[in-house]
């Protein structure tokens, strides 16, 4: 097992895309949170104490959709350069390979999660820093904010991660992973209003934003349906991955 964990790590930290990903995102962050809340901001807005707290939530709901293509990567790659036959034959059973790959995206989407989550508010101090602007003492709970933002971040890359096993094609992968939560969700939750509490992507984001539906969301109640879609998708993508053809 241990071979086939080392191998699904030197997949991912070997390929470019990777890289492309962690940078653009550390890019977007810095941009927004660094120059947009704290450079440009106002006083009025560096005068809340939540304000750095703030930060860290949207880096995470943005960035962390960025950083989880590599789950969609990471398995798409493989079926893209037919490279999934040599991996399933290098070990006695397939659930070592996808019980290797879900171990990979996990550890760098929590990794990943928990960096921009504390370099989003960095950003924000250092571009009021040089604008010449103070930010008011704050409140900022590190436990709160690293098990929420570690949290979103591994749900968006679990979501990304079953979405590749399901689909088994990169472009289909990333156009419905795109497709879900900015179409797909917002008609559902328009048309069936009843619904905003229990759709995928909506659930995840009010991890750490239970106000932003408007509908009294819970943080539990939004951790708990998001962690249930994850679970769910993890059974059917694995018996899935079990029985279908290796290409």
């Amino acid at each position: 097992m241990l071979p086939t964990i080392k191998s699904e790590f030197r997949k991912l930290l070997t390929v470019r895309s990777t890289y492309i990903f962690m940078i653009v995102s550390l890019l977007v962050v810095a941009l927004f949170a660094g120059y947009g809340d704290g450079f440009r901001a106002s006083s009025g807005a560096l005068k809340s104490p939540g304000a750095l707290m703030t930060e860290s939530y949207n880096a995470i709901e943005f960035a962390g959709l960025i950083l989880s293509f590599v789950g969609i990567l990471l398995v798409g790659h493989e079926y893209r350069y037919n490279t999934i036959m040599y991996t399933l034959t290098t070990t006695n059973r397939r659930l070592k390979v996808l019980g290797a790959k879900f171990l990979a995206v996990s550890v760098f989407a929590i990794v990943m999660g928990l960096v921009v989550s504390f370099f989003s508010p960095l950003c924000t101090i250092l571009g009021a820093h040089f604008h010449g602007r103070h930010i008011s003492p704050q409140h900022f709970e590190y436990w709160t904010v690293i098990w929420r933002c570690a949290f979103v971040g591994w749900g968006y890359a679990m979501y990304s991660f079953i979405l590749g096993i399901l689909l088994r094609n990169q472009v289909g992968s990333i156009v419905t992973f795109l497709l879900i939560p900015l179409l797909g969700e917002n008609i559902i939750a328009h048309v069936f209003a009843s619904t905003a509490n229990y759709l995928p992507f909506a659930m995840l984001q009010a991890t750490v934003d239970p106000t932003g539906l408007g509908n009294h969301t819970t943080t539990a109640h939004a951790a708990t349906v998001s962690l249930t879609y994850v679970v769910v998708g993890l059974i059917v993508s694995s018996v899935l991955f079990l029985r279908r053809d290796a290409n």
